[in-house]
């Protein structure tokens, strides 16, 4: 084998190698924009079931809120009465 064909083979390897590694490359990132993609619509599942639960304890909470307020008011004036 003369030293022009063992760089000619060389060079077709060293081809080949760039071509596979581009390859790889290519399918690695969308793999990875796959598993992003998957992520994010797990993500948007939740949010999705869990935004009705969230709302009611905020409502729930805030209807607490204004009964608790009112209590208050009325011990307050109840206090704040000047004796008979």
């Amino acid at each position: 084998m003369t030293d022009e064909e063992l760089n000619r083979r060389f060079d077709q390897l060293h081809e080949t190698i760039h071509t596979e590694m581009q390859h790889s490359e290519e399918r690695t990132q969308e793999l990875i924009r796959d598993m992003q993609t998957e992520i994010l619509r797990g993500l948007e599942r939740f949010a999705r079931g869990n935004f009705p639960r969230m709302h009611r304890l905020e409502v729930s909470d805030n209807d607490l809120n204004e009964r608790m307020n009112a209590l208050e008011e009325r011990i307050t004036a109840i206090e704040t009465r000047p004796p008979r």
